[in-house]
Parts: structure tokens; C-alpha cells; sequence
């Protein structure tokens, strides 16, 4: 069940790891970003070079977050995770549940892709969260005084 998964928490930091990669790569507005915010809004950015600046340092900055955390938690799965470890259960449960949530709110307006991609991401998530807790939690943590 645990090998489950972490297979499972892996594709979600993968999905994390690609999007970031694709953001930093591009460092432009994402189709479905232009099409959120309209023509007018993309003429402004067009008209006002700081604006379209500005938009391409966002869009690298959330890719950079991507990345980080993608990588981060492919290491706290592989690691700890998939050896039943607590803190690793608990790192990989705090550190995509800090993304993996709000993410759903924040793409909604936009909707499309990136909302769909975000529940997508989130229900896995907590499938995989779930599985591997029915095995970490369940084992007895090791205690300097378990030997008294």
C-alpha cells in the first residue's frame, strides 16, 4: 500500500516539477492566461514594457516555487516517505497540502486547464496522503525509553 502510494504523491511532485519547468522555460503569460484577462488587458501588458515585465517575473517566480517544491518533495518521498518514516508523512502532507489546496481556489477563476489540473493534482494528493497514512501512522514511532 505504501509503494502505492508514494507512486502516487510522486506523480503529483512530478506534475509540480513539469509545470514549474514549463513556466521558468516560458516566462510568458500561458494561453489560458490571455484568454482570462482578455484583449484589453493583453494590449495593456503590450503597450507598457515594466507591466510586461513585471508579468514575466511572476510567471518565473511561480515556476521557481513549481520547481522547488516538486523537487523537494520527490526527495522527502523517496527518502523517508516510502521507508514508513513520520516526518516524511508529515512533510509530504504539509508541503503539498500548502500547494495542492489553495491551488484549487486560485484557479478557479480562471477555470479550464489549469482549474482541472489542480483537482486533478489535489484529488491524488489526498488518495496517496491517505494511503500512505493507513500504513506510516499505524506504526509504532521508536522511543529512547522503549526499552524500559
Amino acid at each position: 500500500m505504501l509503494k502505492a502510494a508514494s507512486i502516487i504523491l510522486i506523480i503529483v511532485a512530478l506534475s509540480s516539477l513539469v509545470i514549474g519547468i514549463v513556466y521558468v522555460a516560458r516566462g510568458t503569460l500561458m494561453p489560458y492566461h490571455m484568454e482570462f484577462i482578455g484583449d484589453a488587458a493583453m494590449e495593456a501588458i503590450s503597450d507598457n514594457p515594466n507591466l510586461a515585465a513585471l508579468a514575466t517575473v511572476f510567471i518565473r517566480l511561480a515556476g521557481t516555487l513549481f520547481v522547488s517544491v516538486g523537487v523537494l518533495l520527490l526527495a522527502v518521498i523517496y527518502y523517508g516517505l516510502r521507508k514508513a518514516e513520520r516526518w516524511a508523512w508529515w512533510a509530504t502532507l504539509i508541503g503539498m497540502g500548502a500547494v495542492n489546496g489553495p491551488m484549487v481556489a486560485i484557479t478557479r477563476p480562471v477555470g479550464g486547464f489549469p482549474w482541472t489540473l489542480a483537482i486533478v493534482m489535489l484529488t491524488m494528493f489526498v488518495i496517496g496522503i491517505a494511503l500512505a497514512a493507513r500504513e506510516v501512522l499505524k506504526k509504532v514511532p521508536k522511543s529512547s525509553a522503549a526499552g524500559i
